[in-house]
């Protein structure tokens, strides 16, 4: 799921589950990492769907928020400073 972008990605399939096959172990094996690989996991995909972005909200982070509402901040800010300058007697 991808919030930000508004995509997501459904996919469908089987899982199995290999131990004791060393010759795919040997396949599957990272040169160099040093862990011994005892069994293994093998996804069989079955189906993919990629879903229509209309019900899937966007997520801002914290900062992203603060990003945009420090303009709106600053005409608040403004508009108080007006408002505290006239005296009441003005009126």
């Amino acid at each position: 799921m991808d919030y930000r972008h508004r995509k997501r990605l459904k996919i469908w399939g089987r899982a199995e589950y290999v131990e004791g096959d060393t010759a795919l172990i040997e396949r599957l094996r990272i040169p160099n990492y040093s862990a011994q690989v005892e069994r293994a996991i093998i996804f069989h995909v079955e189906a993919i769907s990629e879903n229509c972005p209309q019900h899937i909200p966007i997520r801002y982070s914290v900062s992203e928020v603060q990003e945009m509402i420090a303009p709106l901040q600053a005409r608040i800010a403004q508009l108080e400073q007006q408002l505290s300058e006239r005296s009441p007697q003005s009126e």
